[in-house]
């Protein structure tokens, strides 16, 4: 009998193991890659303005998902704000708020302390965030005129490379 149990346990674990190992390569497979279509996504905003992706297209589009508690995500909005009072008619960036831990009224706050101008969406359900496959915050997506991701920035971002990433897409 404990021969059998150990080798239905033994079975089990295997095929445990196969199964990890199958659904990752799926999500590898699937995941958000460059050089292919950024999914279209309708977010809301604070005021409760729709925003959706596919509505900017002729603009090259940086999406950022942040976060008010996210040191490194604190750390670039200076930057993302004041490369987007001189590009913003070349360039569009949308800020998807992550909402792990975050409320309506904090990220207002933040939008406030910081006077972003550029949209602020909320991911209130996590679905946009589950889309485009984030694992850590900040991760930013550089979206040329066609809807075609261009470039993936994890971790924050300068003003310096911002200007690389407008000077090489936004043409």
């Amino acid at each position: 009998m404990k021969k059998w149990l150990a080798i239905i346990i033994l079975f089990s674990f295997f095929a445990y193991m196969l199964w990890e190992h199958i659904t990752e390569r799926q999500t590898i497979a699937t995941g958000i890659h460059i050089g292919m279509k950024a999914p279209d996504f309708s977010l809301q905003t604070i005021d409760g303005k729709v925003i959706q992706l596919s509505q900017l297209r002729g603009k090259v589009v940086i999406v950022n998902f942040w976060a008010t508690w996210c040191p490194p995500c604190r750390a670039e909005m200076p930057d993302m704000q004041t490369f987007y009072e001189r590009y913003e008619k070349q360039i569009e960036i949308v800020a998807v708020n992550v909402m792990v831990r975050d409320s309506k009224e904090k990220v207002n706050q933040f939008v406030k302390d910081y006077r972003l101008t550029f949209p602020v969406v909320l991911d209130v359900d996590g679905h946009v965030m589950k889309q485009y496959d984030i694992q850590p915050i900040p991760t930013s997506f550089i979206i040329d005129q066609q809807g075609i991701i261009r470039e993936k920035q994890i971790g924050p971002m300068s003003y310096e490379q911002m200007v690389q990433y407008v000077e090489k897409w936004g043409k």
